[in-house]
């Protein structure tokens, strides 16, 4: 059986989660799990008084049942004020497997079903995420390769990792070199030329520097659609 799971990731300002937290487990959803990151978008100024600027996000992910999906989203939506310019905005990805959640683990798989005006399948090309991770202090780069090929901003997480070409040790105690994960949400058109343009700035070929990769994404909210369509054309016109 293809099961009906789905993540919503939603991005928010630093502070909102509670209440968009709140919000969710009153539309049906079991509970979240908060990360702590950094984003800058095209209405957010990167400077204050010429030093660069932290625009502090929460990263709220939500695992539930597809059939609350869109009240989930209107909840969410709602409560973090997404579509307002820098408040932040959220996305669904579908998962083909969920533990931990007994009681999710009986779904029938909706993906090809309308709700509403809504083709899920036909949305799920309308974005892509583009995942990024790189070595910490990169992402700045990362970020504004991304936004010189249209893409609205990102999202920038703090982690840490080791590779085959990047073990190292200190005293015989082993090093994970720190990690830079971007978050870039995409429409679908812009995604190749995004990826190409993350790849030249950070040399993402070469040994340790990092990957990246795209996840389709099923639905998207909290999203001025026309900024995309407006940036595009002004980007088409230079």
């Amino acid at each position: 059986m293809v099961l009906n799971h789905r993540l919503m990731i939603a991005i928010v300002k630093r502070g909102h989660s509670r209440d968009v937290i709140a919000a969710a487990k009153h539309a049906g959803v079991d509970g979240a799990t908060v990360i702590y990151g950094e984003g800058i978008g095209r209405n957010e100024k990167p400077t204050f008084f010429g030093l660069p600027a932290t625009h502090e996000k929460d990263v709220i992910f939500l695992a539930l049942d597809g059939q609350l999906e869109s009240g989930v989203a209107q909840a969410v939506s709602k409560a973090g004020e997404l579509g307002k310019p820098g408040y932040g905005l959220g996305f669904t990805v579908h998962l083909s497997k969920l533990l931990g959640v007994p009681h999710l683990s009986e779904r029938s798989d909706d993906r090809r079903k309308k709700r509403g005006a809504i083709d899920l399948e036909s949305a799920a090309k309308d974005f892509q995420l583009i995942v990024t991770i790189v070595n910490s202090g990169d992402s700045a780069a990362v970020v504004k390769a991304a936004s010189k090929a249209g893409a609205e901003g990102g999202t920038i997480l703090n982690g840490r990792g080791t590779g085959v070409n990047e073990q190292q040790k200190f005293m015989n105690f082993t090093i994970d070199p720190e990690k830079d994960v971007v978050l870039t949400l995409v429409p679908a058109s812009y995604a190749e030329g995004v990826i190409r343009s993350i790849e030249e700035a950070v040399d993402l070929n070469a040994p340790g520097k990092g990957i990246a990769f795209l996840i389709d994404v099923e639905n998207v909210f909290g999203v001025n659609h026309s900024s995309f369509d407006r940036h595009n054309q002004q980007h088409r016109d230079r």
